[in-house]
């Protein structure tokens, strides 16, 4: 009890000097202020903090039109040195996939496009069993790896399913996307784009989505000469895809089994010998509407070309996706760079560049949350307004709301945690604590003013009457986030930013709260003074004790 009696004392002690001396005291909020924004640009913001999967992987792309017997043993280097790099005690399995092209879900997870490229995904066992995160490990093994094969592309790509969904399908962080028709005025943009993200600092695994190159084999139907033989463009493309891939994507044979039932889908195609040259394909077999045999090469003629290995479409335009990873560096400063530096890039007639992915959801998100912030705000104002029948006091109350963000700035910079959505949303979890303090101490202060207390003496009667339930409140909210703070158990990484800035703001809150309302109040109540004429009326008032309610007799 002595040391609660001393905590009070003291307490009150201290706000009598600060409303003797509150020019110097609101100075020095305001210094504390301009203090905390200058960290501001250190601290950098991202849409959602990056979780531990314990997976990430590593996509190779050789060159265009190489062999899969030369991508396998690449594979199989790549994964000799991830063995040699990742100790056994934290890796736990590899799975390769090379030159398997995906088809329908499983192009979620596999970005094959033919037999030069291989995804390799590496599993590491679960956070709590390792040292290192999956960034960590990741960004160790990169340099030894990307040396490995000079020509051959290889970028990493961290997360796994939780990954793709917080950038929106993407698997890296950074989208740039490029809209244009052209193939040709593409191509030069592209280079000039990538070259420049290339220069920014922070970003790695550049990629870009379009892979030119690619030998092809056109097949230019004579449609006058099919027309005579009843063959039409379908039936040259049918028997085409038949004969090099097999029926068994788009006219499948199944054979039942008569013993048991079982079902099993027959797919046939011509023989590596059968398929080595043009002239293979030439002779292909068409039936005309006689049924007698055509030889491909009677009906079409062939030509070797080159193009790009797929066509990505958004919005019915030419898309191509130029992505890559953070490293070191908050998301926000990385896509101010890249905005100043398109800015100077001249586009051809028809083209745009957007940033997407994570970059365009956190600007989205950013504005949602200030907005819903602003609007709270508001609502709780009107709230208060109606409640206190005053337009003053809620006003008294909401300049307790500012005084977290210091907290808040400075633990984010204390912690290396940047600001992101979910410390966004500890800001506002944090402002409804803040002002709950203030209602605390403002309907206080009225209840003593009505019973005909001085001012300075109700304001200083009140604070110190609320002191130990704001304190008490505010405590038990930051012990109980304090191991969600720290960031323990899997998953901790994602929430801890939440805590954080509850913990911060709160800490900071509380104290500037305690001394600031009165003053505001003090302030105000002189220059609009609104119980100066109010006298209690058969109203006894008993001074309460110390850490006691007063009462009316």
């Amino acid at each position: 009890r002595e040391r609660y009696e001393s905590l009070d004392k003291g307490y009150e002690g201290s706000l009598r000097w600060v409303l003797a001396h509150r020019r110097l005291f609101i100075t020095g909020i305001l210094l504390l202020f301009a203090a905390s924004l200058a960290l501001v640009p250190k601290i950098g913001t991202e849409f959602l903090p990056v979780s531990d999967e314990s997976q990430f992987r590593i996509v190779l792309r050789g060159p265009v039109g190489q062999r899969v017997e030369k991508t396998e043993q690449q594979v199989a280097e790549v994964e000799r040195v991830l063995r040699e790099q990742i100790p056994a005690e934290e890796l736990e399995t590899m799975v390769s996939s090379t030159g398997v092209l995906a088809q329908g879900r499983s192009s979620l997870f596999n970005p094959n496009t033919g037999p030069h490229t291989s995804v390799i995904s590496v599993y590491l066992v679960s956070p709590d069993k390792r040292k290192r995160n999956q960034v960590q490990i990741m960004n160790d093994v990169r340099p030894k790896v990307l040396k490995l094969f000079p020509g051959v592309a290889m970028f990493f790509d961290p997360g796994g399913l939780v990954k793709r969904v917080t950038s929106f399908g993407s698997q890296k962080s950074v989208d740039v996307e490029i809209y244009g028709y052209d193939f040709e005025k593409a191509r030069g943009l592209i280079r000039e784009a990538e070259t420049l993200m290339h220069q920014i600092q922070g970003l790695a695994d550049i990629e870009v989505s379009r892979e030119e190159n690619y030998p092809e084999v056109n097949v230019v139907v004579d449609r006058e000469k099919a027309a005579l033989l009843g063959i039409s463009e379908t039936d040259v493309a049918n028997a085409v895809l038949f004969s090099l891939n097999g029926n068994g994507q788009t006219d499948p044979i199944i054979y039942t089994d008569p013993q048991n039932g079982n079902e099993y889908y027959i797919s046939a195609w011509l023989s590596e010998e059968h398929r080595k040259d043009l002239t293979d394909i030439e002779n292909i077999i068409l039936t005309a509407r006689t049924g007698e045999p055509v030889l491909l090469k009677n009906v079409a003629s062939l030509k070797l070309n080159a193009g790009p290995v797929k066509i990505d479409r958004k919005y019915f335009q030419r898309v191509v996706h130029l992505t890559a990873n953070p490293v070191n560096r908050d998301l926000g400063a990385i896509a101010s760079d890249l905005e100043a530096g398109f800015a100077r890039i001249q586009l051809p007639t028809g083209f745009s560049i957007r940033l997407a992915g994570q970059i365009q959801q956190q600007r989205e998100t950013f504005e949602g949350l200030l907005f819903a912030t602003i609007l709270a705000l508001i609502l709780v104002y009107m709230v208060m307004a109606a409640q206190f029948k005053s337009l003053i006091d809620p006003f008294v109350i909401m300049f307790s709301v500012p005084m977290g963000f210091p907290g808040v700035i400075l633990i984010l910079f204390l912690t290396d945690t940047t600001l992101s959505t979910t410390s966004m949303m500890g800001i506002i979890m944090m402002l409804g604590i803040v002002v709950s303090n203030g209602v605390l101490l403002v309907d206080y202060t009225n209840v003593l003013r009505r019973r005909g207390r001085e001012l300075h003496d109700a304001a200083v009667t009140a604070a110190r009457t609320r002191l130990r339930p704001i304190l008490m409140t505010s405590l038990a909210t930051v012990v109980g986030l304090l191991p969600m703070a720290i960031g323990w158990g899997t998953g901790g990484e994602t929430n801890a930013p939440l805590a954080r800035a509850v913990v911060g703001g709160l800490s900071v809150s509380t104290i500037l709260t305690l001394f600031l309302v009165p003053t505001i109040y003090v302030i105000l109540e002189e220059r609009f003074p609104r119980h100066a004429d109010e006298a209690p009326q058969n109203v006894d008032w008993i001074p309460a004790e110390p850490g006691q309610t007063s009462t009316d007799k």
